[in-house]
């Protein structure tokens, strides 16, 4: 993969550069169940291993606790479904709490569990390697993340770990911001003839190529083949004309 200079590289955070879908998990457990645990071994293990099976779905995180709710509710009986686009988007239909109320509920239990047990809260958490340790070693003060994550749990996960970053370079959910608004201010801010984005996210690269497609194409779309996917992921990414790059190729890049 050739990086161009004058263009600027965005990452996502949640599986691209960190992986946290066992944290995620248990915070939705939490939300729903109105608790506190702390560990893997206290949530129901069926229902976890189904969370962890169909992640990938997860879009916004506040749908995260619905598809939890399925799975609390369907890991006796099926504990190895993995849900189709279809079925997926049909049980998020039928919420009617807005997904920014559900967000809002989700980092306010993340707070709750990190005020709790911050070692606990951290130890569910991993950075993904080289990756993350290449950028650690390299210069930060560039670095520019585009999450759904909320803001302060980014940078406390990066402080912990060792990626120093620029507070006023991390583009968070908070307060149900969307990846599109987000891109939107970092264009505005930075002002660059190019940008290139990597998620682990089809979804999240179909709604940005959608979005800013009838403007002048200035951002390159990549897909992380290692991060929260589906078996379909790359071939779609593939079909809508994006860069797929495996853990390897990308770290590789970037040394």
């Amino acid at each position: 993969m050739h990086r161009i200079k004058e263009t600027m590289l965005i990452f996502d955070f949640d599986g691209v550069l960190m992986d946290s879908v066992r944290e995620i998990a248990v915070t939705a457990y939490n939300m729903l169940q109105g608790t506190i645990v702390t560990r893997l071994d206290q949530l129901p293990q069926n229902a976890l291993q189904l969370f962890l099976r169909n992640r990938f779905h997860v879009q916004p995180i506040g749908d995260a606790p619905v598809l939890m709710m399925w799975c609390l509710e369907t890991g006796e009986s099926a504990p190895d479904k993995l849900l189709t686009a279809g079925e997926y988007d049909e049980i998020i239909q039928q919420v009617e709490e807005p997904v920014a109320a559900r967000t809002i509920r989700f980092f306010e239990t993340r707070n709750r569990f990190k005020s709790k047990d911050l070692e606990a809260w951290t130890a569910l958490n991993a950075p993904v390697q080289p990756l993350w340790r290449i950028m650690a070693e390299k210069s930060t003060e560039d670095l520019v993340l585009l999450t759904n994550k909320n803001r302060d749990a980014t940078i406390s996960l990066s402080n912990h770990f060792g990626l120093k970053i620029s507070d006023q370079n991390v583009y968070s959910g908070d307060n149900g911001t969307t990846k599109i608004d987000n891109m939107t201010q970092i264009i505005q801010r930075f002002r660059k003839p190019g940008y290139a984005f990597i998620d682990d996210s089809v979804k999240n690269l179909r709604e940005i190529d959608t979005h800013f497609k009838r403007e002048e194409k200035t951002i390159s779309l990549i897909f992380a083949t290692w991060g929260y996917t589906g078996p379909d992921d790359g071939r779609m990414a593939k079909d809508f004309g994006y860069q797929v790059v495996t853990l390897e190729e990308f770290a590789e890049s970037m040394i």
